[in-house]
């Protein structure tokens, strides 16, 4: 009889961490089929992802924010020239405008199932989560293709992973 409490809050933990949803902000390596990074994320966190433009070698730097239906939108764009393979055209309510020594894309408000990126050395693809935890990609996988997407998962399977990843 003393043990049915405890093994009835034990159960009930157990059956709340697998039923306790949490959105998370998951970076897959895809030709592994793993995950690489997972951070828990909310409606209205935001994210950036830099990189080194391969030909123009100039930083390049894409802001993100999670929606409230938890979907990733491009918002702003930030790069330092307007030459071969860089952003140059807007739409609808962007605007380009120069601040200093670079340009940005402001408004853009594009909604991404999902982002896919093959990350090296040489571009310094780097992710910024929360503008505090700053990542090398490359330094996650070596040089791969990764798929940035944000999921629901239970929370037990976020903490396992957590464990797991950086």
């Amino acid at each position: 009889m003393k043990w049915k409490i405890p093994i009835t809050l034990a159960a009930a933990l157990a059956a709340a961490f697998g039923l306790i949803p949490l959105h998370v902000l998951e970076v897959d390596a895809i030709k592994e089929e793993k995950p690489v990074l997972v951070r828990a994320v909310r409606a209205g966190d935001e994210f950036s992802l830099g990189y080194v433009h391969s030909v123009e070698l100039s930083p390049v730097r894409d802001y993100f924010r999670i929606d409230e239906s938890y979907r990733i939108v491009l918002c702003d764009t930030t790069f330092q020239s307007l030459n071969t393979g860089l952003p140059s055209t807007i739409a609808g309510d962007e605007r380009l405008i120069r601040e200093g020594d670079h340009f940005r894309i402001s408004g853009m408000n594009r909604s991404l199932p999902f982002i896919e990126l093959r990350v090296q050395e040489r571009t310094d693809n780097t992710l910024i989560v929360g503008g505090v935890e700053s990542f090398k990609l490359h330094t996650l996988t070596g040089g791969t293709l990764l798929r940035i997407s944000v999921k629901k998962i239970p929370l037990w399977n976020y903490l396992h992973l957590r464990a797991k990843t950086a």
